[in-house]
């Protein structure tokens, strides 16, 4: 093999090991209802929603804190009320309170059910 081969090789090696690490594949796999869903930002930009409309700066260096979502899908109290029918328990009634969105809600990365570190609830999130 050839300097430029091997090179070649490795930056392939690890560019799939960053995306593995970046869709948070490390060591645990998404569950398949997460592999499934479009990210949030395919859906944000289906609305003609552009980085601007949740960031401040261009590109992007932060995520969009929590009062940028309830500015557009309504406070806890509303979130509540649209997810009153979800089983077994309501996720927006939380015995953890008022969390930050990014906790369970994820825009360019798969979202993650964060009760389901301790809890069985197997919530699909959006």
């Amino acid at each position: 093999m050839t300097r430029h081969q091997i090179l070649g090789a490795i930056i392939g090696c690890v560019g799939v090991s960053l995306a593995i690490l970046a869709l948070g594949l490390a060591g645990q796999a998404l569950p398949t209802w997460a592999a499934e869903r479009p990210l949030l930002v395919e859906k944000h930009k289906s609305a003609g929603m552009g980085c601007d409309a949740c960031h401040k700066e261009n590109p992007p260096k932060v995520a969009a804190p929590t009062p940028i979502c309830t500015a557009c899908h309504g406070n806890y109290e509303k979130l509540a009320q649209l997810t009153q029918k979800v089983t077994p328990h309501n996720p927006h009634e939380s015995h953890e309170g008022e969390m930050d969105c990014a906790e369970c809600h994820h825009v360019h990365k798969p979202s993650v059910d964060y009760c389901g570190k301790c809890h069985q609830f197997d919530f699909k999130v959006p």
